[in-house]
This record gives structure tokens, sequence and C-alpha cells, in this order.
């Protein structure tokens, strides 16, 4: 196994054992166990659980923003780029299974950095980035003609919120079946929102 497959086990198994214990409670020796090796080969990557927890933020962010800059780019019109930005961004959290709860450590850290430290978060420069693509395609869109106007920055806005409470709709619920009838609905109901 090379350095940057061992480095993303690490990760993989970091995203496990914090979901289940948080990362307060999760200690390098549980994601050494979870990632199958010994507790000083994490430390050969990683030199604290901080350290970690910030490499996790950077894989999951960029993983997902790599995926929607590759739709976004497509010849797809702005509604079916949106409409496979959003199924694209529910898939992740569904597969992520209750590895998704490693995303309220993140928001609670970047929540904390950001209001206490004076300094911006970097998850909060992710999230620019994304709202800068989705304000792109909704351009597109009324320039097309298939969106009304509106305010892009704000309905950027409302498409990120949105995304984000589908995810705590799918821890919530428990029920697959429900959350994609759900899911189904809820992507229909804000494309009809946007449409001219």
């Amino acid at each position: 196994m090379n350095k940057t497959d061992k480095r993303m086990r690490i990760i993989e198994a970091a995203i496990q054992v914090f979901a289940r214990e948080g990362l307060v409670k999760g200690k390098i020796v549980d994601i050494a166990k979870e990632a199958g090796i010994g507790k000083g080969t994490v430390y050969e990557y990683f030199r604290s659980k901080e350290e970690i927890f910030s490499a996790i933020e950077e894989s999951l962010m960029d993983n997902i923003f790599q995926a929607l800059e590759k739709i976004a780019a497509t010849s797809l019109s702005p509604a079916k780029k949106l409409e496979a930005i959003m199924n694209k961004c529910i898939y992740q959290i569904v597969a992520m299974g209750h590895g998704l709860l490693i995303v309220t450590e993140i928001w609670a850290q970047a929540g904390r950095e950001h209001w206490h430290t004076h300094q911006p978060a970097n998850l909060a420069g992710k999230y620019d980035r994304f709202r800068e693509l989705i304000v792109r395609i909704l351009r597109q869109g009324i320039e097309t003609g298939e969106f009304r106007p509106m305010n892009e920055d704000g309905v950027a806005t409302l498409l990120m919120a949105f995304i984000d409470g589908l995810s705590w709709q799918y821890v919530l619920l428990r029920d697959s079946k429900r959350f994609w009838e759900i899911k189904t609905e809820a992507v229909r109901s804000f494309m009809k929102g946007i449409e001219r």
C-alpha cells in the first residue's frame, strides 16, 4: 500500500471513529484500530487528532466540489445541472451512512473558528466556492430564459441550505424509502420555484 492510500485509509477510519464517538472522545488508538494499523503509523502521517480532522474536512469538501465542478462543466441545460448537483450532493450524503455525523463536528468546529478566532473558517471558503458555482448556473439559466429573474446569491444560499437540511432529514428519518420519496418531491418543488 502506498503512502497516499495509507493516508486515505487513516482518514476513512477517522471518519468512522469521529462519527461514532465524536471528536473529543475519539482517540488516535481507536483510529489505528479501525484502520488496521499501529498507533505509531498514524503519527507518521498526522501529528494530532486536530490535524486528522482538518484532513477529513479537506477530503470531504474537495471530493464533492470536484464532482460538482464536473457537472457544472457539462453541456447539460442549467436546470439539469442544478438537479444533477442536488442529486450528487444527496447521494454523497446517503453513501456516507453514519459517517455523515462527522459533518456536525465539521460545522461545529468551523463555527467556533469563524466566530471566536475572527479568522474565516476554511469551511466558509468552501461554501463560498459552492455558492459561486451555483450563482453561475443560475445566471446561465436566467440568460437562456429557463429560470425566472431572481437574486442569484439568495437562491444559491437557499439551495445550499436545502441540501444541508435534506442531510438532516436523512439522518433523522432512518427510513430510506420515505427519504427518497421526500427527496424527489423536494427537488421537484425547488426547481418549480425557480423556473420561468
